[in-house]
């Protein structure tokens, strides 16, 4: 028989960890099912049509189909296996995963189409259903009498007895020896995974018990043998993986593995970069002292603060220490060597609109390269879908379960921040306006997200909310707003945006506001600048012995009427500036007095 195990990842760069533990726990030696299953693995999109993923499911020629359920495939989900029920009455449908572990007895009810859901950790379970079904399943006979003794066995599972009522059974506890679970990556794995993220953990569960994470519904943390850990990295350095990142929910929860680890990847490092879910408050003297001198570019941190509210932060029972987060970022955004991403969620209890505004004023005078505006899920097996009457919580029916409203926060406040979630997203987290933003903020704004409100309300105003944008229009959009709502006078700041356009955009052509400085032979003068050996090897190493032609192709040459290189706001005095930018660093270096 067939057994196809699938899912709809949310992008296609994604990849199913999941599923290649189920994969490769049913084919080792040690837990290998019957020689009468072949097992394949082939994944899909939530962009996909529907219908493709259903024909393509369907011409696997699976007897068996195993999906992988979360909050944003959930409904395609279930549409796709309804079709297949119907085109192919005798398929048996198992689901799993966070989505319907928690309401499982619910949707058998509802959904005849479904024969099994398997709740919690799913690779035992669904290797003893299709070990103690195998007869069941190879001649056709599901669900009869003869094979419900079996089904029993089998801790996790939800089913339908002989008499069609729906079963549970108890809880499976999840797996106490991790060393048991076989890695989940193989060669060919890595070869059919080489333009999307590996998801890689060395830990199952968290210290932490946040009230509207799904981690806080176990208890502990489970680690995977460290010996092991480094042979799983080490192997996906040695393929060349471009990107791993670690669903640890607080990789360094415990300090001196994560430690160790860290130094394992520096010592080994080659082309590969490590993104981790970190708390960046349990950081000693030791680690940041360590994490300060780590290679540029190996290492990406998400850290999530969700709100730097006392009050809000009790009410979801998490632990932090905000003061400790904070001098933690900014020691390691004076480094500049590692990518920081911080997160905030709007919505938590006790956290009102203006409480809200200096959470997320807070955050953003740490510096970071993102930071991630999110909106509460009021997730299945929560607490805090448990507590949303309590705090007159109303959120959306279907998944993802996003709050619209709560006591604190009206419908029409949620709106205003999503439309700073999309401003900022275009403007700071994009990264092509650093030094314009900067210059704004430092002299119109004491507050970030007023900035950022202010641009919503022109967005709308301008009914620029209502259509898309090419990035050069951004810096148009950026250009209007600041000339009719903070200054007419726009030389200065014109410098600026100018610098972020070049900077960011390569081969960009001046728009309308930029000016054009005049420099009698400048474009002779830039290529004699760029024949000199002594200003390749300083500014140009990487393009050594590189012809004139082929660095022209990589870099480009501005002037401009400010050092727009200094971050001094205060003192700003026309000085006529030559940059020379880099695009394959993405570095951009004043060279005035050398051309």
């Amino acid at each position: 028989m067939k057994v196809l195990l699938t899912t709809l990842n949310a992008r296609y760069i994604h990849s199913s960890l999941a599923l290649r533990y189920l994969e490769k726990y049913c084919q080792s030696e040690r837990h290998k099912i019957s020689d009468q299953y072949e097992i394949v693995l082939e994944e899909y999109t939530i962009n996909d049509q529907i219908d493709k993923i259903t024909a393509a499911i369907y011409k696997t020629g699976a007897d068996i189909v195993g999906f992988s359920c979360y909050i944003w495939n959930i409904i395609e989900i279930l549409e796709i296996a309804d079709r297949l029920k119907k085109v192919k009455p005798g398929i048996i449908i198992i689901l799993g995963g966070p989505e319907v572990s928690y309401d499982a007895p619910e949707l058998l009810e509802r959904y005849p189409f479904i024969d099994y859901i398997i709740r919690g950790e799913g690779e035992e379970p669904f290797k003893q259903l299709l070990t103690n079904q195998r007869d069941s399943f190879t001649n056709g006979r599901n669900n009869l009498t003869n094979y419900q003794d079996k089904l029993e066995e089998i801790p996790g599972l939800v089913y339908r007895d002989e008499n069609n009522r729906v079963r549970v059974n108890e809880n499976r506890y999840p797996l106490s020896d991790l060393e048991d679970v076989p890695r989940p990556y193989r060669s060919g794995d890595l070869q059919k995974l080489s333009d999307k993220i590996i998801y890689y953990e060395t830990s199952r569960g968290c210290p932490f018990n946040c009230s509207y994470c799904l981690s806080s519904t176990t208890s502990g943390v489970r680690y995977f043998p460290l010996e092991r850990v480094k042979e799983d990295l080490r192997f996906f350095i040695e393929n060349n993986v471009r990107l791993v990142k670690f669903v640890d929910r607080t990789f360094n929860a415990n300090k001196m593995r994560a430690l160790e680890i860290f130094k394992f990847l520096v010592e080994n490092r080659k082309n590969t970069c490590f993104h981790f879910e970190i708390a960046a408050d349990l950081f000693d003297e030791e680690m940041i002292e360590y994490l300060a001198k780590v290679p540029a570019g190996l290492f990406r941190f998400e850290i999530g603060v969700q709100s730097t509210n006392p009050d809000t932060i009790r009410a979801i029972e998490r632990k932090m220490n905000f003061e400790k987060v904070a001098e933690n970022v900014r020691r390691l955004r004076e480094a500049g060597n590692i990518h920081l991403h911080l997160d905030l969620i709007a919505g938590l209890p006790e956290e009102d609109y203006s409480s809200f505004k200096e959470s997320f004023d807070d955050v953003y005078s740490l510096s970071p390269q993102i930071l991630q505006l999110g909106f509460l899920k009021l997730l299945k097996g929560s607490k805090i879908r448990e507590q949303a009457q309590q705090y007159n919580y109303r959120y959306t029916s279907i998944p993802p379960y996003e709050m619209l409203e709560n006591g604190f926060l009206s419908y029409e406040e949620v709106i205003k921040l999503k439309g700073i979630e999309d401003i900022l997203e275009k403007y700071h987290n994009s990264g092509a306006f650093r030094k314009s933003l900067s210059f704004i903020l430092h002299k119109f704004y004491g507050s970030p997200f007023q900035f950022f409100a202010d641009l919503v309300d022109y967005f709308e105003a301008e009914k620029l909310d209502r259509i898309s944008h090419s990035r050069k229009a951004l810096y148009d959009i950026l250009y209007e707003f600041y000339s009719r709502e903070l200054d007419s006078e726009t030389n200065v700041f014109t410098q600026f945006l100018k610098f972020d356009l070049l900077l960011n955009n390569r081969g960009a052509k001046l728009p309308y506001w930029a000016d054009s400085i005049d420099i009698p032979l400048f474009k002779e003068k830039c290529y004699r600048f760029l024949k000199n050996e002594k200003n390749i090897e300083e500014f140009l190493p990487g393009f050594k012995g590189m012809s004139v032609r082929k660095i022209l192709s990589r870099v480009a040459f501005a002037a401009f009427t400010i050092n727009v290189l200094s971050n001094n706001f205060e003192d700003i005095k026309e000085k006529q500036t030559v940059v020379l930018f880099d695009y394959v660093t993405g570095k951009a270096y004043n060279i005035t007095g050398k051309i």
